[in-house]
C-alpha cells in the first residue's frame, strides 16, 4: 500500500470515534444529574451514586479496554509476523470461554474469585499448549499459529458441544464470551491500572528489539539478537495483557484485528506511530460501541454483550477505510513456507482408502433403536434414502471447503486463510438468520435458498470492495473478516434475543447435514467433481501466487489469475454452505494435514487436502449420528473434534527448518 504524506486519516478516525463517544457520554451525563453531579461529592442521590460508582468506572474501563486490546493485536501482529493474528489466535479465550463454562455448569456455587481462578486456568492451559506444540520449532510463527488455530477449534467446539447437550449453558457462554464492561465499583478498573502500566513499560522497552522482527530470521540472527527470544517475549507479554482484561470485562474480540489494521490504513508506519494510533483507535471504537450498547436492551430487559458488537461499528468502518485507500497494497504476510518431511506417494492412496471405509461403517453400521448392528441387504434398501444423502453431503462438503482452503492460502500465501475470510460463511448465517425471523415455518429448500442468497451478496461485497487493489489478497482477507465478523455478530444477538430462532440456528451455524436432501445431494456431488475436476487449469496459478509480486515479472497477470482463483474458491464455498451450512474451518484443517504428512505440490496438496477432509467429514458425520443417538449433533463440531488431534502429533514431531522459521 503507497505510504501516505501524512497521517491525517488515522487521525481523523481517531477524532471522530472519540468526538462522538465524547457527545454520548455527555447526553448520559445530562440525564443523570448534569455535570455538576459528576465532579461533585457524592451527596446520597440514586442518579449520583449510579454516575460516580457505575458509569465512570464504566467509561473507564471501556477506554482502557480498547486501548489494551488494540496494542495487543498490533503486538501479536507483528510478532507473528501475519495481519491476522490478534489474541484470539493464539486460542486463550477459548481456554477460558471453555473453563468458565465448565466451572459454570458442574460447580454454579462457586464465588467469584474461585471462579476466576478457573478462568486463569483456562488461560494458562491453552497458552501452554500452544508453547508445547511450538517450542520444538522454536516458536516459529507459522507453527505458533497453526498451534493457536488447533487449539481455538477445539475448545469452540467442546464449548459448542456442551452448550447444545445443556441449553441453559448456551445463554451463559454467549454472554460471557460476547464481553461486558459493566461496573459496581471502581475497584477492578484500580486493581487493572497498575498492571497494564507495568505491561506498557516493558512494551516501551520492546519496541527496539521488535524491529528486528520485520528482518529474515539469518539476518537477525547475525546482529546478535535472538529471534526466539524477541518473539516469545512480546507473544507472552500481549497475553498476559489480553488476559487482564478478559478476566476483568469477559471475551471482547475484534478491536484486537481491527484497531492495528485502521491505524496502518490511516497513514501510521513507524513502530511508534502504529502503537499509538492501534491503542487510540482501539480506545475510541470500544467506547463508541459500549456507549451505543447502553441505549439498547433486549426483549427480557438484559443488556447486549459489547463484544458482539464491536464487529457491527468497528466491521464497517475497516470495510469503508480499507476501499478508501485505493492504491495497490503490499503483501504483508510472509508466504507460507510449506516444510514437508519426505515425498509420501502413498499419502493420497491411504487417504482415499480411508474414505472408502468410512463409507463403508457410515453406510452399514449404526446405532439402531435398541442396539448396535451391522445392516443386512435387506435393511440397507430401506436405509439409503436416509443415509445416502447425509454421506453424499458430508463428502462434498469436506472435499469442496478443503479444496477451497488450499486456493485461498496459496493465492494470499498466508497459513490462516481459509474459506471463512470470503466473507461467505458469515453471509450464509445471516441469510438464514433473516429468513426464519421473517418466515419461521416455511420448509428446508427455502431455507438453503436464504444461506444462497446471503452468501452470494457478502461474495459480491467482498470482490467489490477489493476491485480497486487489483485483488489483492491481504484486502480481500480483511475484508472478508470484517463482513464474516458483522454478520456472525448479528447472528448472535438474534440468538441471545429469540430463543426459539437460536434452537434453529445453532445446528445450522456448527454444521449439520439433516436438512440436505437427496436431489440436491446428488447435483452438488456431482458439481465437486466437476470443480474438483477444473482445478488443474489453475495449476500455474496456484504455483507462482504464492511469489507475490515476482509471479507478475514471470507473465503472470496478478489481477486476473487472483480473481480467477479467488471465484473458483467461492464456489466452492458456497456450494459446502448449501450442503453443511458455514463449517468452513474444515477448509483450515484439510491443507494443513494434507502438508503434515507430506503432500507436495499444488495438485497433490489439494487432492490429498480434499481426500483427508472428506474422510474426516464422512467419520464425523456417522459420529454425529450414532454418539448420543437418537439425538443428532452439528457434524460441524464432530468435525473439529475428529480433525484437531490428527494435526497434533505431525506438528510436535516437526523439526524447525536450518536458517528459517
Amino acid at each position: 500500500m503507497h505510504e501516505p504524506s501524512s497521517r491525517r486519516l488515522s487521525w481523523g478516525v481517531i477524532g471522530g470515534l472519540w468526538l462522538v463517544s465524547l457527545l454520548l457520554a455527555g447526553s448520559d451525563v445530562l440525564q443523570q444529574g448534569g455535570f455538576a453531579a459528576l465532579f461533585s461529592a457524592h451527596n446520597g442521590q440514586p442518579a449520583t451514586i449510579i454516575l460516580h460508582s457505575m458509569w465512570v468506572p464504566r467509561q473507564g474501563m471501556a477506554i482502557v479496554g480498547g486501548a489494551t486490546l488494540g496494542l495487543c493485536g498490533w503486538l501479536m501482529q507483528r510478532a507473528l509476523r501475519n495481519p491476522l493474528a490478534e489474541p484470539i489466535t493464539l486460542g486463550m479465550t477459548s481456554g477460558a470461554t471453555l473453563a468458565m463454562g465448565l466451572a459454570s455448569l458442574w460447580l454454579p456455587v462457586l464465588s467469584g474469585g474461585t471462579r476466576m481462578g478457573f478462568i486463569i486456568g483456562g488461560e494458562l492451559t491453552a497458552l501452554l499448549l500452544v508453547l508445547l506444540l511450538s517450542w520444538r520449532q522454536r516458536l516459529s510463527p507459522l507453527v505458533m499459529i497453526q498451534a493457536g488455530m488447533m487449539i481455538n477449534l477445539w475448545c469452540g467446539a467442546l464449548t459448542m458441544l456442551i452448550a447444545i447437550i445443556n441449553d441453559h449453558f448456551l445463554l451463559t457462554v454467549l454472554m460471557w464470551g460476547g464481553g461486558s464492561l459493566a461496573q459496581e465499583d471502581g475497584h477492578v478498573l484500580l486493581v487493572l491500572l497498575p498492571w497494564l502500566a507495568l505491561c506498557l513499560g516493558l512494551l516501551l522497552l520492546l519496541l527496539r528489539p521488535l524491529e528486528l522482527l520485520q528482518l529474515p530470521e539469518t539476518m537477525v540472527t547475525s546482529l546478535g539478537a535472538s529471534p526466539l527470544r524477541i518473539r516469545a517475549a512480546a507473544v507472552l507479554l500481549a497475553l498476559v495483557m489480553s488476559a487482564l482484561i478478559v478476566n476483568a470485562v469477559g471475551v471482547i474480540g475484534f478491536i484486537g484485528l481491527a484497531a492495528p489494521h485502521l491505524a496502518r490504513f490511516g497513514g501510521a508506519r513507524t513502530s511508534r506511530q502504529l502503537l499509538l494510533h492501534s491503542a487510540l483507535t482501539g480506545a475510541g471504537l470500544l467506547w463508541f460501541t459500549d456507549l451505543c450498547v447502553s441505549r439498547v436492551s433486549l426483549l427480557n430487559g438484559q443488556l447486549l454483550p459489547v463484544g458482539m458488537l464491536t464487529a457491527l461499528t468497528g466491521g464497517p468502518l475497516l470495510i469503508l477505510l480499507a476501499r478508501h485507500i485505493r492504491q495497490h497494497a503490499l503483501d504483508t504476510a510472509p508466504a507460507a513456507r510449506v516444510v514437508v518431511h519426505s515425498a509420501s506417494r502413498w499419502v493420497p492412496w491411504a487417504a482415499a482408502l480411508a474414505l472408502l471405509l468410512s463409507i463403508m461403517v457410515s453406510l452399514f453400521f449404526g446405532h439402531g433403536l435398541a442396539y448396535w448392528h451391522w445392516a443386512h441387504s435387506a435393511e440397507l434398501a430401506q436405509l439409503l434414502p436416509l443415509r445416502l444423502p447425509r454421506l453424499l453431503a458430508a463428502i462434498s462438503a469436506g472435499a469442496l471447503l478443503a479444496g477451497a482452503g488450499v486456493l485461498m492460502q496459496r493465492v494470499s500465501g498466508n497459513p490462516l486463510a481459509s474459506p471463512e475470510v470470503l466473507g461467505i460463511g458469515g453471509g450464509a448465517a445471516m441469510g438464514v438468520t433473516v429468513y426464519i425471523l421473517l418466515f419461521p415455518t416455511h420448509g428446508n429448500v427455502f431455507l438453503l435458498l436464504s444461506s444462497l442468497c446471503g452468501a452470494l451478496i457478502s461474495l459480491l461485497l467482498t470482490i467489490w470492495n477489493s476491485r480497486s487493489s487489483a485483488f489483492n489478497p491481504q484486502r480481500v482477507l480483511l475484508n472478508g473478516v470484517a463482513l464474516n465478523a458483522l454478520c456472525q455478530a448479528a447472528v448472535s444477538i438474534v440468538m441471545l434475543n429469540n430463543l426459539a430462532a437460536s434452537s434453529v440456528l445453532l445446528p445450522l451455524m456448527t454444521g449439520s447435514t439433516y436438512y440436505i436432501s437427496a436431489p440436491l445431494a446428488q447435483v452438488l456431488f456431482i458439481s465437486t467433481l466437476i470443480l474438483l475436476a477444473l482445478t488443474p487449469l489453475l495449476r500455474r496459478w496456484l504455483t507462482l501466487l504464492p511469489l507475490g509480486g515476482v509471479a507478475g515479472s514471470l507473465g503472470v497477470s496478478l489481477p486476473r489469475a487472483r480473481f480467477g482463483v479467488l471465484v473458483l474458491a467461492a464456489l466452492m464455498t458456497g456450494l459446502a454452505t448449501l450442503l453443511v451450512g458455514p463449517v468452513s474451518f474444515i477448509g483450515l484443517l484439510g491443507p494443513h494435514l494434507a502438508r503434515k504428512v507430506g503432500a507436495k505440490g499444488v495438485l497433490t496438496q489439494l487432492y490429498t487436502a480434499a481426500l483427508l477432509s472428506a474422510w474426516i467429514m464422512t467419520f464425523a458425520d456417522w459420529l454425529a449420528r450414532n454418539a448420543l443417538y437418537p439425538r443428532q449433533l452439528p457434524v460441524g463440531l464432530m468435525a473439529s473434534l475428529i480433525g484437531v488431534p490428527l494435526l497434533v502429533w505431525p506438528l510436535m514431531r516437526a523439526k524447525c527448518p536450518r536458517g528459517g522459521e
